[in-house]
């Protein structure tokens, strides 16, 4: 892959101020779709503090086009791009040029050398002469029920969008839409699948029957005009004219569909096709249906002459989710594949795939940076904590690339399905243990690196336990796994009598640990192992829900001395361990919730909660055995609206995850805004990312994850995971290493310069040769920042400038210099 050269002039239409177009200026003509230089964002390295990447999969591919250069295969986060003549690969989402994300509809317009995309919320890009264009007037408008763009149809320089409401069309010499048609009954929405055109005749594929008009003589803009001449109101989902005959799909897409040709108005069905996704004009001779398992092709006759069953890629066999295809000029066949990806058909039913580096899929239940390594595992729950039935899955991004984890490939979880949690042994992080909702606790170790299953902790004489009602195997339901400081492995095990099991790596021996409030307990969640030695647990769904937090007294091997809270009071219960009740009490003595959602301790040793009802933090966890009623806070942001009064911290969000900085930042994560970067006390919103005002493809997030050393704070959303640069790395010990960059700072350069390799909240002082002070400020743990202004907000004049540093305590200091050029 190579370099790729590009800069964005984002600028407004100044013609009609509701449109924005965006303008990707580049090298060389028509970059994105004939450029053979494009680089994979994902495997950019040396990222800038504030810019993101992508770590998407492009498995889930819906849409195949060709260029006369290229095959492009469409996948709801962006695109996929195969060069004909070397076969390399490239990829184009929002982060580095798309408008949107929720990709819909894909189409190359041959005649205008052009690619066009349309997006589920209406977006439509249009790519021409290296330029892309925006065209978001459907995006913005106001309207009810969906604006999804379903298909397109270019004919005489119009562009007919097919949409959830009916059909819009576009000018592509003014890149605008000039006109909207409704053809539902009474001008109402209507869904419309698909167009074809044939001579003056207009047909729409329709949730309501196969509809027709005039291009000419009548408006079709007018409803009335618009005849149904399907015999039903079934839906109709696709069309294509093939020898002079129309055919079309009745029935709903991924169902089964008939297949009927239409001559004169009169209908006539010649095949049923279960799971039904498209139909596509390969020749003049041959058409081809796509099914979720098959391809059929037809010839003039509309007889089946062959069918592709049974795929294999590179002869091992795969569970196809085939969705549409196309015919390239050498007559390869090429398959949009929404489990797979981009294929080839190489011969009979064998297949080779085409995909760029990332992980195996987009879901994403927990992130893990390990040592240089980041590790995602893509399991789920249901809502009342059952299997979600995602196949075994985990995926680790290296210093050389993507490795998978799947059942496909590693023997032993073919049948595994729903892995929910992962960890790393402290003392190695190439020992990895990952957890699942059914099937216990696997063992990972990295040997001669790739990550081989070692073992499987789910039998009774790993201490495990499974559910009794249960088959003998498939509900060993773990909810997580963590390490203490001893170097533990503590296991949550649901449903059971035993509902913690300790794992001694030291002499790979077993602990059940018996304590009456969590048995048989379901919702056992995540672990948070405190740095003063208690262990939090959060319990999601059933009694006790809330938290249960326990004490070895450093001998997890006796189990007479320890001792634990939880939300039942040791008045109901008979084991005497438990020394007292623990709710999330307010400062009054009110429970502020039950509901917790993720856990973090912080580097003050605060633990902080999040919660259906935002932030709640325990600022004395060292007294929560010794006092009766800990109290619970809640932190308050002053509005700014002169009125004195005060809201919690995101006391309206149900924060899905927390994670702590080197800077003693916290990155929140919610259920439907997007993240929140605050500072160490949270006082202070320092940004706010969702899918409006940043690349997050969603606002739901389910994990955030830092690399301490490098600052990079990685997110998984339910549609895929990003990361960005961070400012925080983590501190050093000494100033040995201390540097900064760029440095030299050139005329050009208009960017914040670092200062990095500093102890964790060093004081900072710039100055010119002669002393002069010239900016001074404090480093968010390793590193520090400075904008290239004096005192007053002036930009400092050519020179060189002394750097001089200092640890908090003064026991500490050293010195760098900058060398800037005006």
């Amino acid at each position: 892959m190579k370099n790729l050269g590009l800069f964005f002039d984002i600028t407004a239409n100044t013609g009609r101020a509701k449109k924005c177009r965006f303008s990707i200026n580049v090298c060389a003509f028509l970059v994105i779709l004939f450029l053979n230089n494009l680089v994979s964002f994902s495997q950019v390295e040396n990222l800038k503090i504030g810019e993101w990447r992508h770590h998407y999969s492009f498995n889930n591919c819906f849409a195949v086009v060709q260029t006369p250069t290229q095959i492009i295969g469409a996948t709801t986060l962006g695109l996929n791009f195969l060069n004909k003549s070397d076969n390399s690969l490239t990829t184009l989402t929002k982060i580095n040029g798309l408008s949107d994300y929720d990709l819909s509809a894909l189409v190359f317009l041959s005649d205008l050398n052009a690619i066009m995309i349309g997006y589920a919320n209406g977006n439509i890009d249009f790519i021409r002469n290296g330029k892309v264009y925006n065209i978001n007037d459907l995006k913005i408008k106001q309207i009810d029920g969906s604006k999804k763009i379903n298909h397109f149809l270019s004919k005489n320089n119009i562009v007919y969008c097919s949409t959830d409401f009916g059909i819009i069309l576009l000018n592509l010499e003014k890149l605008e839409i000039s006109s909207t048609w409704y053809i539902g009954n009474q001008a109402g929405n209507l869904k419309v699948s698909q167009l074809v055109i044939n001579g003056d005749d207009i047909y729409a594929a329709t949730d309501k029957g196969l509809r027709k008009s005039s291009l000419s003589g009548t408006n079709p803009a007018f409803f009335e005009n618009w005849k149904t001449i399907s015999p039903t109101i079934d839906p109709y989902n696709s069309l294509a004219m093939f020898g002079g005959k129309l055919i079309s799909a009745i029935g709903q897409k991924g169902q089964t569909c008939t297949l009927a040709s239409f001559v004169n108005d009169q209908i006539n069905a010649f095949t049923s096709i279960p799971a039904f996704y498209s139909l596509t004009t390969n020749s003049a001779d041959e058409l081809m249906a796509v099914s979720l398992n098959s391809i059929y092709f037809y010839n003039l006759s509309l007889q089946n002459t062959s069918t592709i069953s049974s795929p294999v890629i590179n002869d091992i066999p795969f569970s196809p989710a085939f969705r549409t295809g196309i015919k390239d000029q050498g007559g390869n066949l090429w398959i949009a594949d929404f489990n797979k990806g981009l294929l080839k058909r190489e011969s009979s039913n064998n297949f080779s795939l085409f995909n760029p580096q990332g992980p195996a899929t987009n879901q994403c239940k927990q992130l893990l940076v390990a040592g240089n390594n980041v590790w995602t595992v893509a399991g789920g729950l249901t809502n009342t904590w059952n299997n979600a039935g995602i196949k075994a899955s985990s995926s680790v991004l290296t210093p050389t690339g993507w490795q998978h984890i799947t059942f496909e490939n590693t023997p032993g979880l073919e049948s595994v399905i729903d892995f929910i949690g992962v960890t790393a042994n402290p003392l190695n992080p190439e020992n990895i243990f990952i957890n699942s909702w059914g099937e216990g606790v696997f063992e990972f170790e990295n040997q001669q690196g790739n990550y081989i299953l070692k073992n499987n902790f789910n039998k009774s004489e790993t201490g495990l336990q499974n559910i009794d009602w249960a088959a003998p195997s498939g509900y060993v339901r773990i909810g997580a796994t963590a390490f203490d400081k001893n170097n533990v492995l503590f296991m949550t095990n649901a449903f059971v009598d035993n509902g913690l099991v300790a794992y001694f790596p030291a002499d790979k021996t077993f602990l059940r640990l018996s304590y009456q409030s969590i048995k048989s307990v379901e919702g056992l969640g995540t672990m948070l192992m405190h740095s003063n030695g208690d262990k939090w647990m959060v319990i999601g769904r059933g009694n006790p829900m809330g938290l249960f937090v326990w004490n070895d007294n450093g001998t997890p091997k006796n189990q007479s001395d320890d001792k634990y809270k939880s939300s039942i009071s040791p008045s109901k219960e008979t084991d005497k361990r438990n020394v007292g009740q623990l709710l999330l009490w307010d400062d009054k003595g009110e429970e502020i919730t039950k509901r917790i959602y993720s856990i973090a301790e912080d580097q003050n040793k605060y633990v902080w909660l999040g919660t259906d009802m935002g932030i709640v933090v325990q600022y004395q966890p060292r007294t929560i055995f010794n006092n009766e009623k800990p109290v619970f806070s809640r932190i308050k942001i002053p509005r700014k609206d002169g009125s004195g009064l005060a809201d919690y911290l995101l006391e309206n969000e149900i924060v899905t995850a927390i994670a702590v900085d080197a800077g003693n930042r916290k990155w929140i994560g919610t259920q439907g805004s997007g993240v929140f970067l605050v500072s160490a006390d949270g006082t202070k919103t320092i940004s706010a990312y969702n899918s409006q005002n940043s690349l997050l493809p969603s606002d739901f997030i389910s994990s955030i994850a830092i690399n301490h050393e490098t600052g990079e704070v990685f997110i998984a959303t339910d549609k895929g995971i990003v990361s960005t640069r961070g400012s925080a790395t983590k501190g050093k010990s000494n100033f040995n290493d201390i540097y900064a960059f760029p440095n030299p700072v050139r005329p050009e350069y208009t960017g914040t310069i670092t200062i990095t390799g500093l102890i964790t909240r060093s004081n900072v002082k710039i100055t010119d040769v002669s002393g002069k002070l010239v900016y001074e400020t404090m480093s968010v743990g390793g590193q520090a920042f400075w904008d290239g202004t004096n005192l007053w907000g002036e930009k400092v004049k050519s020179g060189v400038y002394l750097v001089f540093v200092s640890s908090e305590d003064g026991s500490e200091s050293g010195v760098t210099k900058i060398a800037v050029i005006r």
